[in-house]
């Protein structure tokens, strides 16, 4: 595998907190760390606003407010980087942080097509598997594929560490970096098998008569094509991420700030704003029948935990 050779500055005398070289590559931005920190508080602020005022979604909301404070300490690690950038705590702080916080982001998505398949009659019927099916599958799939990507980018930080010093490591970086290609590749697969299942959906509900109802329709569609938006956004950052570590650790797309900032923070973000304005209870509470919210809380605990066990 090309592009895993590091290029940057090293460290003579590392301290017993640091390594021979920057593991990110470069520098960390102060501008981007400064950035991520106030957008996410402010997808925090609106979240929470949704969390406090709507029972019936308190579970969407729940997990993008854990995901976006997540994100905050991700940034908030980077700007530490910023003035220390051998220190390998901050490094696999922020990599955990900003890696794991998108998990949650995507458990939401999986649960907002189950909250609009189940407040419009008759739009279960749209899904090829069950409301339930869905989370445990694909939040499960998420959930393993997590862990090999942490443990992937863990050993190669040790090990890209150990090689520059000369010292022997039990996992080569390249070793390390399949890892971490596996748990990526597999995310992306998942979360497109997702895509297409939303996309079968909308495409049903055009085809649909199990609602009648012209105004419920119309805005059940407008609810799946921003799960659709959201989902684009979240897409298109794990296969930024699949991309960069299939060119290796410390490839181009590796050492430059300005495509991380474009193709994972950029897209993020936007999703997580989108969500703040316009939440979930907006489609079901105008939904055109009038129909109250059947998304009792103790069913989304139940199924929402189901899906993490």
């Amino acid at each position: 595998m090309s592009g895993t050779t590091y290029r940057g500055p090293i460290n003579p005398n590392p301290k017993d907190d640091e390594a021979s070289i920057i593991i990110y590559g470069y520098t960390p931005s102060l501008a981007l760390g400064i950035i991520g920190i106030i957008t996410f508080a402010i997808c925090v602020s609106l979240h929470s606003f949704w969390l406090a005022r709507k029972k019936g979604t308190r579970w969407f909301h729940g997990l993008i407010l854990v995901g976006a404070l997540m994100e905050i300490g991700g940034y908030a690690a980077r700007l530490a980087s910023h003035r220390r950038p051998f220190v390998v705590s901050t490094f696999v702080a922020q990599y955990f942080l900003i890696v794991v916080a998108p998990v949650l982001f995507s458990a939401a998505i999986y649960l907002s097509l189950s909250i609009a398949t189940r407040s419009y009659k008759g739009a279960e019927r749209l899904l090829i598997i069950g409301p339930r099916k869905v989370l445990i599958f694909f939040v499960t799939a998420d959930i393993v594929t997590t862990i090999i990507q942490v443990v992937g980018a863990a050993l190669i930080g040790s090990s890209e560490s150990a090689k520059v010093r000369g010292n022997p490591s039990s996992v080569t970086p390249e070793q390390a970096n399949d890892i971490l290609l596996a748990g990526l590749a597999i995310q992306c697969f998942s979360f497109t098998s997702f895509l297409l299942i939303l996309l079968l959906t909308i495409y049903r509900s055009y085809r649909s008569t199990y609602i009648t109802h012209t105004t419920s329709l119309s805005t059940l569609r407008l609810f799946l094509y921003t799960i659709l938006i959201t989902s684009l956004l979240i897409l298109l950052r794990t296969t930024f991420r699949l991309s960069e570590t299939a060119q290796g650790f410390f490839g181009f797309a590796s050492t430059h700030e300005s495509l991380f900032g474009t193709l994972e923070y950029l897209p993020v973000v936007l999703a997580l704003l989108i969500w703040g304005l316009l939440p979930p209870s907006k489609f079901v509470e105008n939904n055109g029948e009038g129909e109250r919210e059947r998304l009792d809380s103790n069913v989304q605990t139940s199924e929402v935990g189901r899906a993490y066990v």
